[in-house]
């Protein structure tokens, strides 16, 4: 029975993550866990936490989930222009 739970907790994070944008602490939480887990209980700054190549990491993923998302926004907005 707890594999169910966990199917149906990590299916709805999947659908979650499709339907919005994902922010930074978004991609750090699911990339970085353990680094995220220190900045919610306020043990270190995030800046210091991850090295340039890891934030750039972090940044592109977030970036490509907004560009995503504004597109498919974008793609809404059109179809019910020409709907309507």
């Amino acid at each position: 029975m707890n594999d169910l739970a966990d199917y149906k907790r990590t299916h709805n994070k999947r659908k979650y993550v499709q339907e919005f944008p994902e922010g930074i602490l978004d991609v750090i939480e699911a990339d970085y866990p353990s680094q995220y887990f220190l900045v919610l209980e306020g043990r270190t700054h995030i800046a210091t936490l991850f090295s340039r190549e890891e934030w750039v990491d972090i940044l592109t993923k977030s970036r490509n989930s907004f560009q995503c998302h504004i597109q498919r926004m974008n793609l809404a907005r059109k179809y019910s222009a020409q709907g309507n």
